[in-house]
């Protein structure tokens, strides 16, 4: 058996998360309220896997500061291994600002500190092999990304490896993860990003991934978008009517959509780390064996959890409450 159910490799932040009434490129607006927490889209993962109970650790790289005791401690609390994260003397611990507004809008500045200084002498490739899932995010410089790249090849063709595309990721391109991509059992992205890593629009976007390598890709679309003639959906008549798509999901021999359902129970709060919460419910079930649409539906739902709450990990579900709830709204 192997010793890990998820080992993730990306970047280590402290999110510093500021709720405005509207996000601006030129004026002024008062703060609302103030989330910090430990953050980075697969750390965030990594993180909210391991409150479900899985075995999950982590590679990646933390200054010498006071925030990178807040990123490790963020981990112990839940189990995540931390044996693997390194410390960068001298630098800071990589940080996030970001503005969000009561519409959904963002705005998100990042400082890589640490996470750009993990270099390939920092990677242990026997410890990324000791995990039934690798899974990838953004470190943010070039170092870290050819650190991917060699990781990748270091693990055997049968691996699991499943990548989470951010802003960073996509505004590089696709030709810069092309090697990472054609290795991958499972790329998510929203809609926006997935545009703009390839130059393309849906369905073709999704369809390049495809034509890679890649195993599944899945599409998420935020508050959902309307029902396209390229997706296919088990939704009624009338859900197809009344209904967004939330996720459309994609493999050589299935394209599927989900349907939007209100599965927060409550008001929206903060819609920060949403996207790495619905990984988090599709990877679950995806390691319990699942079939890919009911997966989605998981994901759907673990998202719902994180709008309830500012941050990105103070929302997260335990096990019993994700099951409970997606009970309630898939059966």
């Amino acid at each position: 058996m192997p010793a890990f159910d998820v080992i993730g490799l990306g970047a280590l932040n402290i999110d510093r998360i500021y709720s405005v009434p509207r996000v601006v490129t030129d004026g002024a607006q008062l703060i609302d309220e103030v989330a910090v927490d430990a953050g980075g889209c697969s750390a965030n993962t990594a993180y909210a896997l391991a409150k479900l109970g899985l075995r999950c650790g982590f590679l990646g790289a933390v200054g010498d500061d006071a925030d990178a005791q807040i990123v490790l401690r963020s981990f112990v609390e839940v189990g995540v291994d931390t044996s693997h994260i390194v410390r960068k003397p001298g630098v800071v611990t990589g940080s996030v600002l970001a503005f969000a507004d009561e519409e959904g809008n963002r705005a998100m500045y990042a400082e890589p500190g640490a996470n750009a200084l993990f270099e390939p002498e920092d990677l242990d490739a026997a410890y990324l092999a000791s995990a039934r899932l690798v899974l990838f995010s953004s470190f943010g410089g070039d170092i870290p990304l050819a650190v991917q790249r060699s990781a990748v090849e270091a693990l055997p063709p049968t691996a699991t490896t499943v990548l989470s595309i951010d802003a960073l990721l996509a505004h590089g391109g696709l030709d810069a993860l092309t090697e990472v991509v054609s290795r991958c059992t499972i790329t998510f992205a929203n809609a926006n990003e997935l545009s703009e890593l390839t130059g393309l629009e849906l369905p073709t976007a999704a369809e390049a991934l495809l034509d890679l390598g890649c195993q599944t890709v899945v599409v998420t679309f935020g508050r959902g978008t309307a029902l396209q003639p390229w997706m296919e959906t088990e939704a009624t008549a009338e859900e197809r009517r009344e209904l967004p798509i939330v996720c459309w999901l994609l493999s050589r021999d299935s394209r599927w959509a989900l349907p939007a359902l209100p599965t927060h129970e409550g008001p929206i709060v903060d819609a920060t780390g949403a996207g790495d919460a619905f990984a988090v419910g599709f990877l679950w079930g995806f390691l319990a064996g699942e079939p890919l649409l009911r997966c989605a539906s998981l994901g759907h739902v673990a998202a719902g959890f994180c709008l309830a709450s500012m941050g990105c990990r103070a929302g997260l579900p335990t096990r019993e409450a994700l099951v409970a709830r997606h009970a309630r709204h898939f059966g």
